[in-house]
């Protein structure tokens, strides 16, 4: 957010230009929108104002241009920001717009009825005393280290509207505007701690501590009809969500979890154990020590979608069972444990020189080479991770057992030459820069100019003003 150098736009007026089009649109001109700056938390928080263009303000862009015109700046009534490097959040959806009425500003309360206190020393309060770079970091490491209860208030507010339906009443409004000025506390010399705070709430009358609002605890709060954020987490989303899944599975219901690249070096052994009755031992052996592994799986996992409650959840989709005494991560670590231990049979090893060898590579002494998790996988390793895809790809374990390895079959499944090997140091170095794609592709635009109601404005000034994509000033949401 910036504010109209030129004095060209009237109250209520902003300018709003952008370097690429944004949904077909390089300009907004002649059309309402909303405004706001977190944490927008009062009804005033949120602005609706008026959009034109100002060839004068041209060579701005992505920032948003607020009028220097009326008694209170717009920045101000917008959680009281200002013109520092404040994003603005944008909405020119009609539905949105059109039935939006402002609210009027409230009036800020005096900061005594917070309990709040201004740090007010200043750098020649400290120069009077011969220890002032003592004092200096004393005070400045003193008042960082405090909590500045934002998170807290926030929290709280939220679950005080949600409670009482309303963010209009008196205790919400203060709570809202206490926000505002906890948001640039160390901006301010702020002193807000704990203490005042449970005395605003005790002199206001409200409880320590309320409940969670229901779309906040989904497994186990009661939506309520009248609430606009359950609304749309329960019903809206909720729609939304199982008619994305039902199309991703109908376009995709006959894409299985079989990986022919992966199965590879099971089958080509599976051949081979036709004349060798070492390897066809260790095959069979290595079926059941999966079986194993799996059954240990189903035990203490579930999936999220089964039936029941109070699961530790975890990633993708996992749940430890309730009755499990074991944790999802040391239940995960188990089945990578005993992945990795297995082991040719002595008997496998003895009917077969093949086996024999698999045996002799697991085998690492920490004297003379490095700790086995360093060392690339042998044979015997990812015969293993190919064999527990085989008989179980459609399961969840395979990956938290073997996910490194199968990774390994996969990206070599077509030879040498067909995929490379980067350490991570390197692979850092590969990643795309946004901002340097960003700059690039503003550079190859070959139209520079702006276009409102059919009326072409030159870029004729990017000499003169220079690039100015790097104010990246607004978070535009149409």
């Amino acid at each position: 957010m910036v504010a109209d150098p030129l004095a060209v736009l009237e109250e209520d007026e902003v300018h709003l230009g952008f370097s690429t089009p944004f949904e077909h649109e390089t300009i907004l001109h002649d059309l309402d929108l909303l405004v706001a700056r977190l944490p927008a938390s009062l009804p005033s928080d949120i602005q609706k104002v008026r959009a034109v263009f100002k060839p004068e303000l041209k060579c701005y862009r992505d920032v948003i241009v607020f009028s220097s015109k009326g008694a209170c700046s717009l920045a101000e009534k917008l959680s009281g920001g200002d013109y520092d490097g404040d994003k603005a959040w944008i909405c020119w959806e009609p539905c949105v717009v059109d039935p939006f009425h402002n609210a009027p500003v409230a009036k800020s309360p005096s900061l005594d009825i917070y309990g709040i206190e201004i740090e007010k020393t200043t750098v020649s309060d400290l120069f009077a005393s011969d220890d002032y770079m003592d004092r200096f970091l004393h005070l400045g490491f003193n008042f960082n280290l405090q909590s500045s209860l934002l998170g807290v208030c926030t929290s709280y507010f939220e679950r005080l509207c949600y409670q009482r339906n309303d963010i209009r009443s008196p205790s919400a409004t203060k709570i809202a505007q206490l926000l505002g000025h906890l948001v640039d506390r160390a901006k301010g010399g702020i002193i807000f701690d704990e203490e005042k705070w449970i005395a605003f709430l005790k002199r206001e009358g409200l409880l320590k501590s309320l409940p969670r609002p229901a779309y906040k605890d989904k497994l186990k709060g009661v939506p309520k009809k009248a609430n606009l954020i359950d609304c749309l987490v329960f019903e809206t989303a909720k729609g939304v969500r199982e008619k994305a899944l039902g199309g991703f599975s109908a376009r995709f219901k006959n894409v299985g979890t079989y990986d022919t690249d992966i199965t590879t070096l099971y089958k080509y052994e599976v051949e081979e154990a036709k004349q060798d009755q070492g390897i066809k031992k260790a095959l069979v052996d290595l079926k059941s020590d999966m079986q194993t592994i799996k059954d240990f799986w189903t035990t203490h996992c579930m999936r999220s979608d089964e039936l029941g409650g109070g699961e530790e959840a975890s990633g993708f989709g996992i749940r430890a069972r309730r009755k499990s005494v074991l944790p999802f991560q040391a239940i995960a670590e188990r089945v990578r444990d005993d992945f990795l231990a297995l082991r040719p049979s002595a008997e496998a090893i003895a009917l077969s020189p093949i086996v024999e060898r698999w045996n002799r590579e697991c085998q690492s002494t920490p004297s003379s080479t490095p700790p086995s998790s360093s060392l690339p996988p042998n044979r015997w390793t990812l015969l293993k991770a190919s064999t527990v895809f085989y008989h179980h790809h459609d399961r969840n374990f395979i990956w938290y057992a073997a996910g490194v390895e199968l990774g390994i079959l996969k990206s070599q499944a077509k030879g040498v030459g067909t995929y490379r090997s980067v350490v991570g140091d390197i692979w850092e170095c590969f990643k795309v820069d946004g901002k340097a794609v960003a700059r690039k592709k503003r550079k190859s635009e070959e139209d520079q100019g702006f276009n409102v109601g059919g009326q072409r404005f030159e870029d004729d000034d990017a000499d003169e003003y220079g690039d100015w994509g790097w104010m990246d000033g607004v978070e535009p949401n149409g």
